[in-house]
């Protein structure tokens, strides 16, 4: 370790469900975590997350493990499609606004007519609040006093940093990741928030390993031996992405996994997504757009489990989900992903029974075609690698690497993949040049499922002529 490596770094990591502090060595090895549920609240005003028990999670936790390991870099990564308005004193003009409130028919039938074209900012309009762009006119037109009174809007990671004492921004990977609020080309604001004129509200674009500031004597125990510096913070996802743009990955296809399923296709044209598959850009540290595509994989998984659990599936009853004809159909969410026109027309078809096994490995095989579904959505060719739940559950790995005979299959073995990601930031140097780091993975050979090519095929077609039928019949 040089002089001027640092000792510690804590990895604030906020997703949906789960917030975390991961401390790390110098070398990205993990040492400790403190771990709590992400708090989401019901309306009025409308559905949000409890930002100030986030924050005083966060702040206990780093005084914690700075006892273990002194904290001399602090990291932020959060979820995305969340933002933090804040007035003149620095206080939030309006609740965090979570991204699966439902905002009302009239406020989406206004946005509509003001949404930027996919060939700008390479996404669509995405369901519930996802897009930060349908936040923004929501507030603006629902809670007008709230949105008069916003003199800085930070994307979700850097609220959580100024919150912790750093200085008010905004980071490029979270603005680009399917917001409307980036013009994916120019590298600068959409028309969106042109015409609406909110580009004065934004905190400046900062690098997300610039260093803003130093963790704020408020939450600093007497005791805290660390230097405390705060970088700007990065989009969880992105975070995980660059985990392997460290390692050296030049032609990489990720699975980013959890509540979300996120393909990224390192070699993946933009200029050929296609907006009614839910493809988009992903814009990541560097200002470089990367071809994605995604999908509520996670989500979706979790209900076709309903009270079944994971490891109760199989190889031998995916087998005779295979030969007897018992098909999940997408989608059991609002959201299509990659199979258009399928959102909210998900049903089980065929002699289902209900069983735990038989559940959790139709949940199973269900998610592998619809990731197969998601790669061809973007041309993945690239070697496939596998990250965060997904990859510890070898059946699925093993089903994604049968249904896609001509890439290679790996999964990753780090248990805090996006916190590892993160960290990273707090050894670049300033010019940006990453540090080099091995990533440790697991590959996986192809299952052996007799009929698994017949049944993908009559599982595509039937998924597919559901959505036509949806879309004729709308």
């Amino acid at each position: 370790m040089t002089a001027s490596a640092p000792r510690g770094i804590a990895v604030v990591d906020i997703g949906a469900t789960t917030s975390k502090v991961v401390l790390f060595d110098s070398e990205l090895g993990e040492i400790d975590t403190r771990r709590t549920e992400t708090v989401h609240r019901a309306a009025p005003p409308y559905r949000h997350i409890d930002a100030q028990r986030v924050v005083e999670f966060t702040a206990g936790a780093i005084g914690e493990l700075d006892r273990v390991l002194p904290i001399d870099v602090i990291v932020v990564s959060a979820c995305g499609s969340t933002l933090g308005c804040v007035d003149e004193n620095g206080e939030l003009a309006a609740p965090v606004m979570d991204y699966l409130a439902e905002p009302p028919a009239e406020i989406v039938e206004g946005y509509t007519k003001i949404a930027p074209r996919f060939a700008e900012t390479f996404c669509n309009t995405w369901p519930a609040a996802l897009s930060l762009g349908m936040q923004l006119y929501w507030l603006e037109t629902a809670f007008p006093d709230a949105f008069t009174r916003i003199r800085s809007i930070m994307t979700w990671s850097q609220y959580l940093a100024f919150r912790l004492g750093g200085r008010q921004t905004c980071e490029i990977s979270t603005l680009g990741a399917f917001s409307q609020l980036l013009d994916v080309v120019k590298g600068d604001f959409s028309s969106l928030v042109r015409q609406r004129g909110w580009v004065g509200r934004f905190a400046p674009l900062t690098r997300a390993w610039d260093d803003i500031g130093e963790l704020s004597g408020e939450f600093r125990p007497a005791m805290f031996s660390g230097r405390g510096r705060i970088v700007c913070g990065v989009h969880d996802s992105d975070a995980n992405y660059l985990r392997y743009l460290a390692a050296g990955f030049d032609e990489l296809t990720l699975l980013s996994t959890g509540t979300f399923i996120v393909v990224f296709e390192s070699q993946a044209n933009v200029f050929g997504l296609d907006p009614g598959r839910e493809t988009f850009s992903f814009t990541n540290v560097f200002g470089r757009p990367v071809g994605c595509c995604g999908f509520f994989g996670g989500r979706e998984f979790d209900t076709l489990l309903a009270r079944a659990a994971p490891s109760e599936a199989t190889a031998a009853e995916i087998q005779a989900i295979i030969a007897e004809g018992v098909f999940a159909l997408p989608s059991f969410s609002d959201a299509g992903g990659p199979v258009a026109g399928s959102a909210n027309r998900g049903r089980i078809e065929g002699p289902f029974t209900g069983v735990p096994a038989q559940r959790a490995s139709l949940a199973t095989i269900y998610t592998a075609l619809m990731t197969s579904e998601a790669l061809d959505a973007v041309d993945s060719r690239s070697p496939i690698v596998v990250d965060g739940p997904f990859s510890r559950n070898s059946l699925f790995c093993s089903l994604v690497a049968a249904l896609r005979p001509g890439q290679r299959v790996a999964s990753s073995l780090a248990q805090e993949g996006t916190a590892a990601g993160a960290a990273v930031l707090a050894l670049m140097k300033p010019a940006g040049e990453l540090p080099k780091f091995a990533v440790e993975l697991k590959p996986h050979e192809p299952g052996a499922f007799p009929g698994l090519a017949a049944y993908q095929r009559t599982w595509r077609a039937k998924a597919r002529s559901d959505a036509l039928m949806t879309s004729v019949l709308s």
